[in-house]
C-alpha cells in the first residue's frame, strides 16, 4: 500500500488528521515474525511479548495470528501491528483488543480477520496520554471479519485526535459493527469510518453517536473516492443538550449501494457534495441533506417510514426517486425543490404539515403515489406510453384516506386512480383526492372498489375528485364516461365530472 492510495480526491478537512495518523504509525509496526498462537497461559496481555505466543514469536506483516482459549483475552499492544490473518478458531475465548493511537492494528492483505469462535471479537480504540485515539486499517483486500465488534473513541480535547477505523485500495467491513463515538466536548470531530479507494462496507453496521455536550461533534462514516457502502446499515443518532447528531457522509464518486439509511433527530445523511446517488432506503425522523444533488431510495426493498426532512441546505434543486418495491412513508415536511419520482413500488405521503415532497413536482412513471398528506407541487400519473402507474389514496389498505394536491393532478393515458369507499344506507366512507385543477388523457383509467351493505339511499353522492380550480376537469377517465351508471353490489352509481361545486367528480346513487 502507498501513503498516496490514502489521499482523497477532494479530501475534506476531517479525514486529513485521520491520514496523517495512519501514515505515522506505520513508522513503529512490529518486526516481521511468522504464525503463532496466543498462549493459553501468557505471561502478559502485551501482542508485542514473543513469550504470550507459542511458538515465541510475535506474528507481524506476513503472519497468520490465531486465537483459541486463554486465561489472558483482554489484549493491548506495545507498539503498533500489521499481520496478514487474526484467526480465531472454532471454540475461542471472546477477545477485547485495545488499541491507541501510536500502537494501532493493520491489516494489508487479502485476508484480515476470520472469526470462526462463534462469539464476538471486540476491537477498542482508546485515547492515549497524548489525546490520540486508536486505529484499525484494512486495506489491499482484506475484511472486518464476522461477529466483530469496533469501539472508535473521540478525542478528548480540541487538541487531539480522533480514533477511526479506516478501509483502503479494497478493504471491506464484511459484517463487522463499528461504533463511532461522539466527542465528550465542545469539538466538532468525533470518532469516524472512512473509506478511501475502491473500499466497501459490505454488510457492516455503523452506528454514528449524537453527541450530548453543546457544540460537540457526533460520531461519522464517511465515503470518498469509488467506495460503496454496499448493505451496510448506516444509522446516525440525534444529539442532545445541544449536541451535534451523527454523520453520514458521500463524497466524490462513492456509492450508496443497498444500504439502509437510519437518521434520528438531529443526525443527518448529507450527499450534497455529491451527484445523484442511490441508497437502500431511509428511514427515521432525522435529517437528510440534498442540496443540488438526487437521491435514490428503496432498491433494497424493504417498507420503511421516514418522518424527517428533506432538505436543500446550499444550493437548489435538490429532488428525490422512490425506487424498489417496497412502501416508502414520507411523514415530514420536506423543503427541497427538483420534485420527486416514484418509478417502483408505493409512496406514501402522511405529513400533518408542510408538503410531504417538497415544492417541485411529483412524478410516478412506474408504481403508486397514495397517502393522507399534502403534497404542494403538481403530480402527474403515468409517461403516457408506459403501463402501472397508480393514484390510491388508500394505497391497498382497508381504510379510507384523502390526498391534497395543491397543484395540478395530470392523469396520462397508462395511468390508473384506484378509488375505495365503504357504504351503508345513506353514510359512506370514501377515498378522496383533492387537486388544483384536473387533466384525465385519453385512454386513463379508473379502478372502482366498494363495499356496501344493502342498498343504499338514492342521492347519496361520493365525491372522487375533489377540484379546487375554477375551470372544468378535462377528459374522463377511459371507463367512467361522463354521466355513466356502474354498478356496485346491486347498486347504480351515476358519473358526473361536474359535480359538487360544479367541477368535480362524483358518483350518486341512482335508481
Amino acid at each position: 500500500m502507498k501513503t498516496t492510495d490514502l489521499v482523497p480526491s477532494g479530501a475534506r478537512c476531517c479525514a486529513l488528521p485521520a491520514l496523517i495518523s495512519v501514515i505515522l504509525v506505520f513508522g513503529n509496526l512490529v518486526a516481521l515474525g511468522s504464525d503463532a498462537t496466543w498462549s493459553l497461559h501468557p505471561v502478559s496481555n502485551d501482542w508485542s511479548n514473543p513469550l504470550n505466543w507459542t511458538p515465541n514469536t510475535v506474528p507481524g506483516v506476513g503472519d497468520t495470528a490465531s486465537f483459541a482459549d486463554s486465561d489472558t483475552t483482554e489484549i493491548a499492544f506495545s507498539q503498533g501491528v500489521s499481520v496478514d490473518e487474526m484467526l480465531f478458531n472454532a471454540g475461542a475465548a471472546p477477545f477485547t483488543f485495545t488499541v491507541s493511537h501510536s500502537n494501532g492494528i493493520f491489516f494489508d492483505s487479502d485476508f484480515g480477520i476470520f472469526n470462526n469462535s462463534g462469539v464476538t471479537q471486540s476491537f477498542v480504540s482508546v485515547v492515549d496520554e497524548n489525546d490520540k485515539a486508536g486505529f484499525v486499517s484494512f486495506s489491499d483486500h482484506s475484511v472486518a471479519g464476522t461477529q466483530t465488534a469496533f469501539t472508535i473513541g473521540a478525542r478528548q480535547t480540541g487538541s487531539g485526535i480522533s480514533g477511526a477505523a479506516q478501509f483502503l485500495e479494497f478493504g471491506s467491513a464484511d459484517h463487522g459493527t463499528f461504533v463511532n463515538q461522539a466527542s465528550p466536548i465542545a469539538d466538532p470531530m468525533g470518532a469516524q469510518s472512512a473509506f478511501f479507494g475502491n473500499s466497501t462496507a459490505a454488510s457492516g453496521v455503523f452506528m454514528n453517536e449524537g453527541a450530548v455536550v453543546d457544540g460537540a461533534g457526533g460520531g461519522a462514516t464517511i465515503f470518498y473516492n469509488q467506495t460503496n457502502a454496499g448493505a451496510a446499515t448506516l444509522i446516525a443518532q440525534g444529539g442532545s443538550n445541544g449536541g451535534g447528531g451523527g454523520q453520514i457522509k458521500f463524497f466524490d464518486s462513492s456509492k450508496g449501494g443497498t444500504a439502509r439509511a437510519e437518521v434520528f433527530g438531529n443526525g443527518f445523511l448529507d450527499v450534497s457534495d455529491h451527484g445523484a446517488i442511490t441508497v437502500g432506503s431511509i428511514e427515521g425522523d432525522g435529517l437528510i441533506l440534498l442540496a443540488q444533488s438526487k437521491l435514490t431510495a428503496g432498491g433494497n426493498g424493504l417498507s420503511t417510514v421516514f418522518s424527517g426532512i428533506m432538505k436543500e441546505g446550499g444550493a437548489s434543486g435538490g429532488s428525490f426517486a422512490k425506487a424498489g418495491a417496497g412502501t416508502l412513508t414520507l411523514s415530514g415536511a420536506s423543503l427541497y425543490t427538483g420534485g420527486t419520482t416514484v418509478s417502483a413500488g408505493t409512496l406514501v405521503v402522511a405529513n400533518a404539515t408542510g408538503s410531504a415532497t417538497g415544492t417541485g413536482a411529483v412524478s410516478v412513471t412506474v408504481g403508486t403515489l397514495g397517502g393522507s398528506g399534502v403534497i404542494a407541487g403538481s403530480v402527474t400519473i403515468g409517461t403516457g406510453s408506459g403501463s402501472g402507474a397508480f393514484l390510491a389514496p388508500a394505497h391497498g389498505g382497508n381504510k379510507q384516506l384523502t390526498l391534497t394536491i395543491q397543484g395540478s393532478l395530470t392523469f396520462n393515458s397508462d395511468a390508473t386512480y384506484t378509488y375505495t369507499f365503504k357504504a351503508k344506507r345513506n353514510r359512506s366512507k370514501i377515498d378522496k383526492v383533492i387537486a388544483n385543477g384536473v387533466t384525465i388523457n385519453s385512454g386513463a383509467t379508473i379502478n372502482l372498489s366498494g363495499q356496501t351493505q344493502g342498498p343504499l339511499t338514492e342521492g347519496l353522492v361520493l365525491t372522487l375528485i375533489k377540484n379546487t380550480a375554477a375551470t372544468a376537469i378535462a377528459g374522463t377517465f377511459s371507463n367512467l364516461p361522463d354521466g355513466g351508471i356502474v354498478n356496485v353490489n346491486g347498486n347504480n352509481l351515476q358519473a358526473s365530472y361536474s359535480g359538487g361545486d360544479g367541477n368535480d367528480l362524483t358518483l350518486t346513487v341512482v335508481p
